[in-house]
């Protein structure tokens, strides 16, 4: 059995996978583009693994990222014994390496996100990674509504009582119409996002047949919909996936009073809401200003060589 064969199955028969990592999540998002590097222990048991999505342009082999996919990178399995911290870095060490030993060397360029739950990117330091940390927030024990809106600044909490005056928050089935507003929402910040349309039906009916979702709108009093969010979650968190806005009306707060019912809404099902973080400034301070803690994660590149390197920053300019 080949390692993606083994991952799906190793996959289906465990729920506690965060839904990221998912091989399902990978399947649809890569459109099948996508292989796993795994590694074991001396008695064959999976403990690390780390998906990765193949993508080729020009007759070049890149390791990207999936879109829609905040997270991925490396994942453990730690044995339950395992307490000491030296003995934990000792198992990252020993899997990371092993696991890096599998990725694609003849890659023009390899980005990852990886997980907050990754503390240690050391073993790619040694590797010739690079890494740059990026932020996002996360809000814990969010069944105590009250200790959760309470912990809002005080301004967010006015703006979102006038918002639940002004709009009515409907849960539908319309996946195209919440990326199409997200998608008009990150224009406004010269963010280019083409979300492949089939991708995301596909990944929206496997979420909402295994209840791993809930769409939102705010509506205005005339019925428009003027925001959207896109809300999943696995067995341990819910994540604010997408978020957008219809800049042509009146959307006055809409997004925060959303993000408040989805907050509510996820308590349902976990007890930790993570907003995905962003390192675009306005919508930074907006996730901060809904109390949560700043919790940092990597971000992991690798070029071919140092020319390679130069030529992707002459791109970004």
């Amino acid at each position: 059995m080949d390692n993606k064969s083994e991952y799906i199955k190793f996959c289906q028969n465990n729920n506690d996978i965060p839904l990221f990592h998912q091989a399902f999540w990978w399947e649809i998002m890569t459109s099948g583009k996508w292989n796993v590097a795994i590694s074991k222990d001396k008695n064959n048991n999976i403990k690390a693994v780390l998906p990765y999505h193949i993508k080729k342009k020009a007759g070049f082999k890149f390791v990207l990222q999936p879109q829609l996919t905040p997270y991925g990178g490396i994942l453990y399995f730690y044995p339950p014994d395992l307490k000491k911290q030296i003995s934990i870095y000792s198992f990252q060490n020993k899997h990371a390496e092993n696991i890096i030993k599998q990725i694609p060397e003849n890659t023009l360029f390899q980005h990852m996100k990886f997980s907050p739950l990754i503390e240690n990117w050391y073993p790619f330091f040694k590797n010739n990674y690079e890494q740059t940390t990026r932020y996002t927030y996360l809000l814990r024990d969010i069944k105590n509504h009250d200790r959760i809106f309470n912990g809002f600044s005080n301004t967010l909490k006015r703006q979102i009582r006038e918002a639940s005056k002004k709009f009515d928050i409907t849960e539908e089935e319309n996946v195209c119409l919440v990326f199409s507003l997200m998608k008009n929402s990150l224009k406004r910040q010269n963010i280019n996002f083409n979300p492949d349309k089939t991708q995301i039906k596909k990944l929206d009916t496997k979420l909402a047949k295994n209840n791993q979702r809930k769409i939102f709108f705010a509506r205005d009093k005339s019925g428009k919909p003027v925001s959207g969010l896109y809300l999943v979650w696995d067995s341990n968190s819910a994540y604010l996936l997408g978020l957008g806005s219809d800049y042509n009306t009146n959307i006055d707060n809409s997004t925060k009073l959303l993000i408040w019912e989805s907050i509510k809404y996820a308590s349902k099902h976990v007890d930790i809401y993570d907003f995905e973080g962003s390192m675009i400034e306005g919508v930074e301070r907006l996730y901060k200003n809904f109390g949560g803690k700043k919790i940092p994660y990597f971000e992991i590149k690798k070029y071919k060589n140092r020319f390679i390197k130069a030529a992707f920053s002459l791109l970004k300019r």
